[in-house]
């Protein structure tokens, strides 16, 4: 008997509705439109190649509803000035943010009565790599960093003269890769300019090669909230994980445990009041 799981990924909606932050430093509708093309084109070497692999890894297999071809045509086909970021809404964690139109869809109750708590709704959006944990990307900087001496990093441009490492951290991933991968860094499509964010038209300050440079902006009001349960639990061994996700869930604000339904028409709904 062969078990299938299956997981929903909500993969491309940053593609698609200008999720990242480094958006609120385009110049017009038009650069962000382009830009919007660009990453979604890039996708399929980096976001779904690695998702594909990860879920697979594990026996699962994802769902992109967000990447629906006719979704994504509709989705692309709204005037890019709508998608344009508001820095001070960005601070302020409110409406005109990255994502906003994205997001309205989302502030009433769904059909069953549940809602999402504004903190939630609003907050910044996160990388993968930053979702994980606001400072985990910089542990693990430091880590994998101190495996590669000075003399290994200063030879980098002539061991490896294609894709040349950057930092430490890209030089101990490109070691792994030659281990197991000997010959084929050819078949690699990587980020312009080493990241997302550096291959825009315009110029972001937000991140570097290593990622975001200011982690505290990912930050939200239920946090601490969210930090004193958890605390509060941890020595708690004998309560399932059932119903400490269940405990933790209700606190943050939730009003139960169904999300809300979304779906093309419904989009279309709302461009339709716009």
């Amino acid at each position: 008997m062969v078990i299938s799981l299956t997981r929903h990924l909500l993969a491309g909606a940053d593609e698609l509705f200008a999720g990242y932050l480094y958006f609120q430093d385009a110049d017009c509708p038009m650069a962000l439109q382009n830009e919007l093309k660009r990453i979604y084109g890039m996708l399929g070497n980096i976001n779904l190649h690695r998702t594909d692999r990860m879920t697979m890894a594990h026996g699962l297999e994802a769902r992109v509803p967000f990447l629906d071809t006719e979704f994504t045509k509709l989705a692309m086909s709204v005037n890019p000035a709508k998608k344009m970021v508001d820095s001070e809404a960005v601070k302020s964690n409110s409406r005109g943010r990255e994502k906003t139109m994205l997001r309205e869809l989302y502030e009433e109750p769904n059909v069953d009565g549940y809602s999402i708590p504004e903190p939630v709704l609003w907050r910044a959006k996160a990388m993968q790599c930053e979702g994980v944990g606001e400072d985990w990307v910089s542990i693990l900087q430091k880590q994998v960093s101190s495996l590669v001496s000075d003399e290994e990093m200063a030879g980098a441009a002539e061991k490896f003269p294609l894709h040349t490492p950057h930092t430490k951290e890209e030089y101990y991933y490109r070691r792994i890769f030659e281990e197991n991968f000997h010959g084929m860094e050819h078949v690699v499509t990587p980020w312009e300019g080493g990241g997302r964010a550096m291959g825009a038209a315009w110029k972001s300050d937000l991140y570097t090669r290593e990622g975001l440079k200011d982690v505290n902006m990912l930050s939200h009001s239920l946090q601490e909230k969210k930090e004193t349960v958890l605390s509060a639990k941890s020595d708690v061994h004998r309560t399932s994980v059932r119903s400490s996700s269940k405990s933790l869930f209700s606190t943050l604000g939730f009003s139960g445990n169904k999300s809300n339904t979304f779906s093309t028409a419904s989009f279309a709904s709302t461009l339709g009041k716009n």
